[in-house]
């Protein structure tokens, strides 16, 4: 009673999206639990017809001997008494309805279990590909978008795809049942059903699908921009209130949500006219089935037969089509969720190779290095050679846009080189030694990720067998000793959303620390204290002045004359070319830095 194609591209398409997510054994396991899923209908269709013959048997007095089946059943269990006879056959019944029901429970049970395995499965593979997106698409996405297609899609997708595929299979087999029993009994009143439902049914789907699909695409691009606004609000909290600005997004979140809204109420009609459109039409069925007894038929009993025979037929049928229609309005409503699914599948995939060992005892060189970003033409970087010897300070300056950042990020591989090579000990940098040279780099940058929880875990990022010995030997190579002595729950102190309750050199210092307690070799600071005042500026620095009486090696992006002054080098980058190197000394007197 469905659109044939429609039906067979959305639920072929759903397959195909789903079995991706599969393992093998997971694919064995979905054809079993498609197995017991025709079972419960095929029982929930055998309990409804179950219900007539025994209701017809205690209505009518002797009617128990007037059935062949029910005669032999009364001498095969040895009853005497047809009342006996009748009150075997209702408690029979409510402990088949009780059994049954009981059964199909224990379905749906594996049914969401089933789903919900599968939900996790959809959330680890999105996990993986954004985990493995190269650096410059993953900051083009953008948080809002990624949370948005991490967890809101995928949940999408399991309540409005699979859990729909359940429905539709399972009452389109109590459809396929019921009809096929009509049209053997009663072939006049398969054909009445038929000319009410089909007409009907293909409607108010064909009604439904294009609108639903598309308020369907708008809600998913309205609900990462909600996340987007709200983000905005509680982030820039202070900044918006001293600037007076809370209003003006609150209204924008407001209008956001007055659309969302309005599209969700929308929505929510449409999943109730199904019913009531196939309602009416069986309404003007049983009138017109009436209208033309009366006027044509001579026998009222007919009458009276056929017309109850459509009603209880109708009943049946009616919420097994609603649902089929439901089901399929929300798939289609939710086909934008194959389009996320689909986008950059190759790197959910995506692993890294068999890992080969990488020692740093000498020197970094980058050789002849040149990078640029795929959507343009001009090289933020151009023929870059530059030997450092492990344990040199090294120190990068140059008006912003020069490359700085640029070749910092290609240093920790978040950007590959197009041209040239970046070699450790004559070792080129590749994804066969990748994971070993995040072993030896530590980054320490001026907006320092910090986590809603305490120091000790900021600084060992959640490690969960904390090695003190290096904690410890961290805290002091930071110069957070006395500030944390001074707190009165020392290293367990929770820091706030964000390091809140932090001053900016303390939260740099934390960064510096857990570049520390992973026995970092190299260490790259990127504007670590460009947004810091003087006082706090000096405490970062003297953290600095520790680690250059040490074999570290460090490169560090500052636009603050103060922060290179234990560097053994300084280069300066313009229009991403080495353009000249200075002593500590010579940026003093050439005031190249304010």
């Amino acid at each position: 009673m469905i659109s044939q194609s429609n039906y067979k591209n959305i639920v072929r398409e759903a397959l195909d999206n789903v079995m991706h997510y599969l393992s093998p054994a997971e694919k064995r396991q979905s054809i079993w639990m498609f197995l017991l899923l025709l079972l419960g209908s095929l029982l929930d269709v055998f309990g409804l017809a179950s219900l007539v013959p025994v209701i017809m048997a205690a209505s009518k007095p002797g009617s128990v001997f007037e059935n062949r089946y029910s005669v032999a059943l009364y001498h095969l269990l040895g009853f005497s008494s047809e009342k006996a006879f009748l009150i075997f056959l209702i408690l029979a019944l409510l402990g088949f309805f009780l059994l049954k029901n009981a059964f199909v429970t224990l379905i749906n049970y594996q049914q969401v279990r089933f789903t919900a395995r599968l939900a996790l499965n959809i959330v680890r593979s999105q996990l993986n590909k954004h985990n493995n997106l190269p650096f410059w698409q993953f900051n083009k996405l953008g948080s809002a978008h990624l949370i948005h297609t991490t967890i809101g899609i995928p949940g999408s997708f399991v309540n409005s795809i699979i859990r729909q595929l359940f429905t539709l299979f399972s009452e389109g087999l109590i459809v396929v049942v019921i009809v096929l029993g009509i049209l053997v009994y009663q072939p006049v009143l398969f054909f009445i059903l038929a000319l009410v439902l089909v007409p009907t049914t293909l409607l108010t789907y064909r009604f439904l699908q294009k609108r639903s699909m598309k308020i369907g695409a708008r809600l998913d691009s309205l609900k990462p921009l909600s996340y987007a606004l709200l983000g905005d609000i509680f982030a820039g909290f202070i900044e918006l209130k001293l600037a007076n600005r809370q209003e003006q997004f609150k209204k924008r979140v407001l209008e956001n949500q007055e659309e969302h809204q309005g599209l969700e109420a929308v929505l929510y009609l449409f999943s109730l006219l199904p019913l009531k459109v196939i309602e009416m039409a069986a309404i003007l069925a049983v009138v017109t089935i009436y209208l033309y007894s009366l006027l044509f038929a001579g026998s009222a009993q007919n009458l009276v037969m056929i017309i109850g025979l459509f009603a209880a037929a109708a009943y049946r049928l009616m919420p097994s089509v609603n649902r089929l229609i439901t089901a399929l309005v929300a798939m289609k409503q939710h086909r934008f969720t194959f389009e996320h699914l689909n986008n950059l599948r190759e790197y959910a995939s995506w692993q890294l190779p068999a890992q080969v060992p990488l020692r740093f005892s000498h020197s970094i060189t980058f050789e002849n290095l040149s990078f640029s970003f795929p959507e343009s033409e001009k090289p933020v970087l151009h023929n870059i050679n530059l030997t450092v010897r492990k344990g040199e300070k090294i120190g990068l300056i140059g008006a912003s846009g020069s490359g700085k950042t640029t070749l910092i990020n290609i240093l920790l591989r978040f950007y590959i080189e197009q041209k040239g090579r970046v070699l450790v000990d004559r070792q080129p940098l590749t994804d066969e030694n990748l994971l070993e040279w995040y072993k030896l780099v530590g980054y320490v940058k001026q907006d320092t990720f910090l986590m809603e929880t305490s120091i000790k875990a900021n600084i060992t990022l959640n490690d969960e067998s904390v090695d003190e010995d290096r904690l410890n030997y961290a805290i002091d190579q930071a110069s957070l000793r006395d500030f944390i002595d001074s707190l009165p729950e020392g290293i367990n102190t929770l820091i706030g959303e964000r390091g809140s309750r932090l001053s900016g050199g303390q939260r740099q210092r934390i960064g510096i620390a857990r570049a520390m307690y992973k026995r970092t070799e190299v260490l790259l600071m990127d504007e670590a204290t460009s947004a810091l005042d003087n006082q706090t500026e000096r405490e970062v620095n003297e953290a600095i002045a520790k680690l250059a009486h040490t074999d570290i090696t460090i490169f560090i992006i500052a636009h603050r004359i103060t922060t290179l002054r234990d560097c053994d080098r300084i280069y300066e980058l313009k229009d991403g070319k080495l353009y000249a190197e200075y002593q500590y000394e010579d940026l003093i007197d050439k005031s190249l830095i304010q």
